[in-house]
């Protein structure tokens, strides 16, 4: 970073330069190199197969990374340490010919959502967000209820992960946003 980011390149490209040292900086802090005490990240993998009929939380049994410790691996629930603005990133794949749906919901609340079925393949679906969340929000993701439509299929193998669920702190908010308008 210190090579590609020299005083004649920033002239140059200074927000491409910006842009790089910021995401480098933030990938440091997630992994615990960084010397951020605020650092919010986590990701977790489902590394097994589940075929789930009711509306419950994926519970990703995987963690890969948990800085400031808001993903519980028992219940699939994050649960915000911290005000700020947090980007959340969900993805699955389902078995030969068979339907996912799920739900991404913050204190019980749908947000958003993914769907994949495909006849005679395996299909797949991702969706992700930016949200605003206050000290002890809930994100989480959960299956639809087979009652509007086929059983939630998931694909995973211990060294298979194909079904994800990320978030991680962009800003803390110190103060209630201003209303405009």
């Amino acid at each position: 970073m210190d090579t590609w980011c020299t005083p004649d390149v920033m002239g140059k490209n200074a927000m491409i330069c910006l842009l790089l040292t910021a995401s480098l900086l933030g990938f440091a802090a997630a992994q615990g190199q960084g010397n951020d005490p605020d650092a919010v990240a986590f990701s977790a993998g489902l590394t097994h197969n589940q075929t789930i009929h009711h509306a419950v939380n994926v519970v990703y049994d995987r963690v890969y990374v948990n800085v400031g410790n808001g993903y519980n691996s028992s219940s699939g629930v994050f649960t915000a340490p911290t005000r700020g603005y947090y980007v959340f990133q969900f993805h699955a794949l389902t078995h030969l010919d068979k339907s996912s749906w799920l739900t991404l919901n913050k204190n019980d609340n749908y947000l958003v959502s993914i769907y994949g079925h495909t006849a005679a393949d395996y299909a797949s679906g991702g969706n992700s967000v930016v949200l605003l969340l206050i000290k002890n929000d809930k994100v989480f993701v959960q299956a639809v209820d087979e009652q509007y439509g086929d059983a939630t299929d998931l694909y995973g193998e211990v060294d298979e992960v194909y079904s994800t669920f990320s978030g991680y702190l962009i800003a803390k908010v110190y103060q209630e946003p201003a209303v405009v308008g």
